[in-house]
């Protein structure tokens, strides 16, 4: 599980979408519901989303809008996000603490600082 972590689950807000997908897998859901359900910020949960598509965890359905479902690309992604759904609703707290006291990742933070981000208010 800590593996996982340090792997895929980057933030708190990451991991609690990644588990209400979880939670409903047959359900497809836009980066507005989600935000909607978890009250985060729509762009927010769009690049939360589009991280656990890269990352194997989600599958995007769909084109504009996108919809996101719960897809590991394998069984063993799939025994992991189960564990951990697990031992979150165990352990909140544990899980959380793992989650922020990962190593900062110097170089992705300076990448993250300089990457391009689409401006909503600017169209």
């Amino acid at each position: 599980m800590r593996r996982f972590i340090a792997h895929h689950i980057h933030s708190v807000e990451q991991l609690e979408i990644l588990l209400l997908l979880h939670q409903q897998p047959g359900r497809a859901w836009s980066s507005e519901a989600v935000a909607r359900e978890l009250r985060i910020a729509p762009a927010s949960a769009a690049e939360r989303l589009e991280d656990m598509v890269h990352t194997r965890l989600l599958r995007r359905q769909g084109v504009r809008p996108e919809e996101y479902r719960y897809g590991p690309e394998s069984m063993k992604l799939d025994d992991a996000v189960r564990g951990l759904a697990t031992e979150y609703a165990r352990r909140r707290v544990m899980i959380i603490n793992l989650i922020y006291s990962k190593p900062i990742d110097k170089i992705r933070t300076f990448a993250d600082a300089f990457r391009i981000r689409k401006d909503d208010d600017h169209g």
